[in-house]
């Protein structure tokens, strides 16, 4: 991934780009083809929300992205335990994205 496009949340970690818009025209490489995919999260991974945030956010990311992009893009680090699903089907972390995608995350739960 790109440094340019990582930004810091304000706990110092690196962060999801800036929603609606991961890749702002003004930093994406010209004629980087992009896709807008709505990420949904559960659980303890809402606290990648943006601050302030609620409800699915939609971030734009290179086409021909995986989940395991978007998690990098996110800042969900890739040993993270989660169930992925894409367009209301669990998916493998190298599903490919397509332009409208609706991406749920969900960690794993415990109890009885």
């Amino acid at each position: 991934m790109d440094s340019a496009f990582v930004t810091r949340n304000g706990n110092g970690r690196p962060a999801a780009y800036t929603p609606q818009s991961l890749m702002p025209t003004n930093q994406a490489p010209a004629g980087t083809p992009t896709i807008t995919v709505a990420v949904t999260f559960f659980a303890d991974l809402r606290r990648f929300l943006p601050r302030g945030a609620d409800g699915p956010q939609r971030y734009t990311i290179p086409a021909g992205s995986t989940v395991t992009d978007l998690l990098a893009a996110i800042g969900i680090a890739p040993d993270t335990e989660l169930t992925a699903a894409v367009d209301g089907e669990l998916a493998a972390i190298d599903t490919p994205l397509r332009e409208g995608a609706d991406v749920m995350l969900l960690s794993p739960m415990e109890g009885g």
